[in-house]
């Protein structure tokens, strides 16, 4: 392994919690869509077009966002984007659900492919694959892993504005402290446990791996095992499959052996602001985490690659651009994704960190590889997409995770045995097979 050069420091606010994600309940809707006039019509000596463009995270992650709408408005003076930002993906899906009801919704927002599917069942969404290519946005132009994820039902529901993958983050100075090299070509995850153990002190936690199903799937995927019964046509999670199994305890024994912070010190202050102020070395996130940490007045950071327990894998971290069916101005609305998800919307969300942009054109280029920011390795990103997956695009699958979280935070935390483990794995197995029957 390679020592990396250390990058360039910025100062930050306060950070803001981000909220669990919250369970969808039934939506009343109203769709009401209006035909595509195509790009650009409908604007010249018409009515001034207002769009509602609904968003979620901290703050300086919905700065991305307001610059596009800016940037978008200002190229369109026609069209007027109004930004919503909300604070947590709970209060987003459930600012949606209150607003589709009310037949109120707004004409754009961000979901996560893993979220997607309840709007699909339920109506809310118009595909865009037509509309964009009316737009002369070729899918060829785009990695496949996000596209393919947000394809259902033989369409491309929404379109995707990233590919990020789940990373390790690490604090340079601890690392340099402890003269410990960062990986450049990857590590192995019994390297991983050891720089873990090397850099935990007194004041310092080695690393933070949150109990969610989508942090034990890349290690599974790793150690060639597997998170459901069929990845395309899953019926029940194998959480109790052997190999499963061993990787949640491998997972959970980083808890118990003390490298992780406890249940008790994260009620009292979060994990990444524990990362923020230098008493955690390692977390591990997707880029969303960027623009927060590019303002911790005192962090230096930068990215590895996930640890490896077999073949390298990652598991794939994507939002889209998704068109509401209540749209009334269906046209205007994907004017303003062809330009979000072109070069110069994608240009800006890179810039901003916020971002690995879905385009393979930005994505290659110094707005996204940028080594004069932090983290000074963007590239681990782009080299971990040919080892990515992505989990089943199912309508119950976001409470299946809310589920396998409350597990597996007991598996964290309260678990001594063996026995106890197996016993909370088969719990969660039979609470979570009536939700792979909602498709």
């Amino acid at each position: 392994m390679t020592t990396r050069p250390r990058s360039l420091t910025s100062r930050r606010p306060a950070p803001v919690r981000l909220a669990a994600l919250g369970l969808l309940v039934p939506l009343a809707l109203a769709g009401c869509s209006s035909e595509d006039a195509g790009p650009g019509e409908g604007s010249g000596d018409a009515p001034t077009a207002s769009l509602t463009f609904q968003v979620a995270g901290d703050p300086e992650e919905t700065a991305v966002y307001e610059a596009i709408a800016t940037a978008y408005n200002d190229t369109d003076p026609a069209t007027t984007v109004e930004i919503v930002a909300v604070p947590s993906k709970g209060d987003h899906l459930a600012l949606l659900q209150t607003s589709f009801a009310a037949g109120d919704a707004p004409e754009v927002f961000l979901l996560n492919y893993r979220e997607y599917a309840p709007f699909v069942r339920r109506g809310a969404l118009t595909p865009v694959a037509g509309l964009l290519e009316r737009r002369d946005i070729d899918l060829v132009d785009y990695y496949e892993q996000p596209v393919d994820a947000f394809t259902l039902d033989g369409a491309l529901q929404c379109m995707p504005q990233n590919v990020s993958s789940l990373v390790v983050y690490v604090n340079t100075a601890l690392f340099a402290r402890a003269g410990i090299d960062l990986p450049v070509d990857g590590w192995e995850f019994q390297d991983f446990v050891a720089a873990a153990q090397a850099l935990a002190s007194e004041d310092v936690d080695g690393v933070y791996v949150e109990p969610s199903v989508i942090r034990v799937a890349p290690f599974a995927w790793s150690d060639g095992a597997e998170i459901t019964d069929d990845p395309e046509e899953p019926t029940r999670l194998t959480l109790d499959d052997k190999d499963t199994r061993q990787v949640v305890g491998l997972l959970a024994s980083l808890q118990t052996s003390g490298l992780m912070p406890t249940e008790e010190e994260l009620a009292a202050k979060d994990a990444d602001t524990r990362f923020m102020d230098g008493e955690l070395a390692m977390i591990l996130s997707s880029r969303k985490s960027v623009p927060l940490y590019r303002e911790a007045p005192t962090l230096d950071f930068d990215v590895a690659p996930l640890p490896a327990l077999g073949e390298p894998a990652t598991i794939l971290h994507s939002d889209a651009y998704c068109l509401s069916s209540q749209a009334e101005d269906a046209s205007a609305a994907a004017d303003f994704i062809a330009f979000a998800v072109g070069p110069q919307g994608q240009s800006i969300a890179a810039l901003g960190g916020r971002t690995v942009p879905s385009l393979i054109s930005v994505a290659e280029s110094g707005a996204f590889l940028n080594d004069t920011v932090e983290p000074a390795h963007s590239e681990v990103f782009l080299e971990a997409i040919e080892g990515m997956r992505a989990t089943p695009v199912l309508a119950g699958w976001p409470q299946v995770e809310d589920l396998a979280e409350e597990y597996l935070t007991r598996i964290w935390y309260d678990a001594t045995t063996t026995r106890q483990i197996d016993e909370l794995i088969d719990e969660l197995d039979e609470r979570t097979r009536p939700l792979f029957e909602e498709d």
